[in-house]
């Protein structure tokens, strides 16, 4: 159990649940008692609350009906690992992304709301340090500048996040009006793009957040974690303009000294490997008096993945891993068998529990993953639902991803990055190709949810996310470049009164 995580990001009262790209439904109530939003936001100390706010909505993806966590859902819609669960019918919405058949009436809507509540967290909390905050002095006047550089990277981290998957999404970065019925305008993929990029831009031209955090500030964005998004973003866009640049962002980060390969991979996925050597940045999740329920799964808490990702009905014989399964997530054979035997990150990302032991689900393989998954203890100290209520962070960038990044922008030292990583997993040196870094990421990066977006990035997905027969319940569909943008939810349009443009390409 852990008592301390840092920045534990808790529910701001003062904050409200956040637009959706286009509308909303408003209740005006006067309070006598309280502080207007002009009045409360003249401290700092309140400022700092509306900064925090903004970082919740990191906590959302893995719960609500949707279940989309930001590692787990990429990973089962690509090709290394299956959707699982009880039966067909079990999380259907993750099935027809999978099979490339959905509709707008099954996607991700709440994985879409999400992320446009923390836009707008990020676009309130702007508004509150610069139109009601005076700071006094020089040193508020350069905290104001360290606000301003974590939401501005909060925001193209949101905005990256439904870019990926929506592309010609809505993007605002002033408060929405009333006076055109909170709408926002919709964009081409490629001019958010330069939004997202000029908000990264921003930050780094600001140049007030520290380089790495430690303390009670693990969990803010940081420097080599703006750096790190900007890559991210580059390598998906194929921005040849930025590329140098990105390059140049992933040497500092390596020549800065303040990372390093963990000698033992699978020591990163225990509670004692979190904001490791090797973490650049991660969100934190705790089960110390976790509130996560099912009631409201918003609050200050755990994780649902490592339950989600473990064997149905498991007995735990193993003496290590919990019995809370519900079996999503499973691990093909093929992906098992494409690592070398001597490969340690295979046993640190697969784990096989032994026949008999739990109850076979839908699209059992007999392998599971084993970064994430629930141990026996894991959410000892939750208050509320347990599986909700699992410790592990979310590792979002490791420095193996930096120097994997630095390798395929063309560095001059591609083969000696590639070789650390590959001889921290006891394997020796392979050619700093394309094709070598891209499978190179496919095994060090399982159940991390990079592949996918590696496949759609090089034009490998044509190749490799296709009709498959390796099991009775493979994947039905075929990807297409028409397929690289889901539909928009049929709930978000109508809001919209239609003037939210569908991703008609996906149906064709």
């Amino acid at each position: 159990m852990k008592l301390n995580k840092k920045l534990f990001l808790l529910p701001v009262a003062a904050m409200g649940l956040g637009l959706t790209s286009c509308g909303s439904e408003w209740l005006d109530i006067t309070n006598n008692t309280q502080d207007t939003v002009e009045d409360y936001y003249k401290t700092e100390d309140n400022i700092q609350q509306a900064v925090v706010a903004a970082y919740d909505p990191l906590h959302w993806f893995d719960y609500a009906n949707n279940y989309c966590g930001m590692n787990i859902y990429p990973e089962v819609i690509a090709d290394q690992v299956l959707p699982g669960g009880g039966d067909v019918n079990d999380m259907n919405q993750w099935k027809t992304v999978f099979n490339f058949n959905t509709t707008a009436t099954v996607v991700l809507d709440t994985n879409y709301s999400n992320a446009y509540s923390g836009v707008k967290r990020c676009i309130d909390a702007l508004r509150y340090m610069y139109n009601y905050w005076e700071p006094k002095t020089d040193q508020e006047l350069a905290n104001r500048e360290y606000y301003e550089s974590q939401v501005l990277a909060l925001r193209a981290f949101f905005y990256n996040y439904l870019w990926h998957w929506w592309g010609n999404i809505p993007y605002y970065d002033q408060a929405l009006s009333a006076d055109n019925g909170y709408l926002a305008t919709q964009y081409s993929a490629d001019e958010v793009y330069e939004f997202i990029m000029q908000d990264l831009e921003r930050v780094i031209e600001l140049n007030r957040l520290p380089e790495k955090c430690t303390g009670s500030e693990l969990g803010r964005v940081t420097k080599h974690f703006v750096y790190m998004l900007y890559a991210e973003v580059v390598m998906y866009q194929n921005d040849a303009n930025r590329k140098s640049t990105a390059l140049k962002y992933m040497e500092e980060i390596i020549s800065s000294g303040k990372y390093q390969l963990a000698s033992d991979f699978a020591s990163i996925w225990d509670v004692t490997g979190e904001w490791c050597n090797e973490s650049v940045w991660e969100i934190n999740y705790s089960d110390y008096l976790g509130g996560r329920n099912w009631s409201w799964g918003g609050t200050a808490g755990g994780t649902v993945v490592p339950g989600m990702i473990l064997p149905r009905g498991y007995d735990s014989r193993d003496g290590i891993h919990d019995n809370t399964g519900w079996g999503f997530g499973t691990v093909r054979k093929s992906t098992y068998d494409s690592y070398d035997p001597a490969d340690t990150r295979r046993d640190a990302s697969i784990w096989q529990p032994e026949p008999g032991s739990y109850n076979v689900g839908y699209q059992d393989t007999g392998y599971f993953l084993a970064k994430y998954a629930g141990k026996i203890g894991g959410n000892a100290g939750n208050i509320a639902d347990a599986i909700l209520n699992y410790n592990n962070n979310l590792r979002l960038y490791r420095y193996a991803e930096t120097l994997l990044n630095a390798a395929e922008l063309g560095s001059p030292n591609a083969q000696q990055y590639l070789d650390m990583v590959r001889a921290r997993a006891g394997l020796g040196s392979v050619p700093a190709t394309l094709d070598n870094i891209i499978q190179e990421r496919a095994w060090e990066f399982l159940g991390e949810g990079k592949r996918y977006w590696d496949l759609i990035r090089t034009g490998l997905a044509k190749d490799y996310l296709v009709e498959g027969h390796e099991y009775l319940d493979d994947r039905t569909g075929n990807y297409t470049d028409n397929k690289k943008y889901l539909p928009f939810p049929q709930s978000e349009i109508d809001i919209c009164h239609g003037t939210l443009k569908q991703n008609d390409a996906y149906f064709q």
